[in-house]
């Protein structure tokens, strides 16, 4: 069997394996080697696959139909008063 280290490990991670590793009565090395195995098992959110080219045309489909167009007008109430220098 081959081996692997892991290194820089976040301690907080660390505790929660070994937390698991004690719940389910693994050892640590079992343990790990499970999580690997069922997240290698799961399969990976989709991702939208955006044509090259066609950023904006991806990032308008992401707005709401309602809150589409081009006749979006930002009304400014008051403008600030410019500053006064001495």
């Amino acid at each position: 069997m081959a081996d692997m280290l892991m290194r820089d490990v976040d301690p907080s991670l660390k505790r929660r394996i070994k937390e698991s590793a004690r719940r389910s009565q693994h050892s640590l090395s079992d343990e790990l080697k499970d999580l690997v195995r069922r997240g290698l098992e799961t399969k990976p959110p989709e991702r939208p696959v955006i044509p090259p080219g066609k950023l904006g045309t991806y990032m308008f489909s992401l707005v709401p139909d309602e809150y589409r167009g081009d006749d979006l007008i930002f009304e400014v109430e008051e403008y600030p008063k410019p500053v006064e220098f001495e």
